[in-house]
């Protein structure tokens, strides 16, 4: 029910859109993409993609998992490599309709692009925060706070990008107890804040 909303949604989206904002697919892309998809039901003597998708989990929970190190965080990207060789060659039973086991094959892409992101972040950021912990570097860096990672995929590769998040209004962070701040606010900006704060107390 919901994928069909979101499904309406979006093609509702692209037909209020009007040129050159409205994106086009050409025949040749569409013809690709649809080989692509029936490839794993017309493939013989492929790997079954339950296996590939229970392989992926282990790994990616073995090598970034609750506890995260660079070793192994690099261990994991060399083996995503390996995972899409494998994924590029399952194969499945049976036709189109009902048939989750062609639907796991076609998900497979998108965990691995999932599953490069998450190593990828994991690798870059070098701090522990949250859900986050890197065994080799276990504090929380007040730096890495003002910096979200963003990834992009271009073409087939994944890129990584520092975004810097905008700073707290003066009077949002005055709500919070300064002592409570120290742990993720820089040196710098619990400097700037009491003078903030007097401002705005003048105002």
């Amino acid at each position: 029910m919901f994928g069909k909303r979101a499904g309406d949604g979006a093609a509702d989206y692209v037909e209020s859109l009007s040129p050159p904002a409205r994106p086009s697919v050409s025949e040749a892309d569409l013809d690709a993409a649809v080989t692509e998809a029936l490839a794993p039901l017309s493939r013989p003597d492929g790997e079954n993609p339950y296996t590939v998708h229970a392989d992926l989990k282990q790994t990616m929970n073995d090598l970034v998992g609750l506890i995260r190190r660079e070793s192994e965080i690099k261990q994991a990207l060399t083996d995503l490599e390996k995972f899409r060789e494998r994924a590029s060659r399952v194969s499945v039973p049976g036709g189109r309709a009902y048939n989750p086991g062609w639907h796991t094959a076609l998900d497979l892409r998108n965990m691995l692009l999932v599953a490069e992101c998450v190593a990828l972040a994991a690798l870059e950021r070098q701090e522990s925060r949250g859900g986050h912990t890197r065994e080799d570097y276990p504090v929380m860096s007040p730096e890495w706070r003002k910096v979200n990672l963003i990834l992009t995929l271009t073409g087939d590769r994944v890129e990584l990008a520092h975004k810097p998040i905008p700073a707290i209004r003066p009077d949002l962070l005055g709500l919070f107890d300064k002592a409570e701040l120290k742990k993720y606010m820089t040196e710098e900006e619990l400097a700037g804040l009491g003078s903030a704060a007097a401002s705005e107390e003048g105002h």
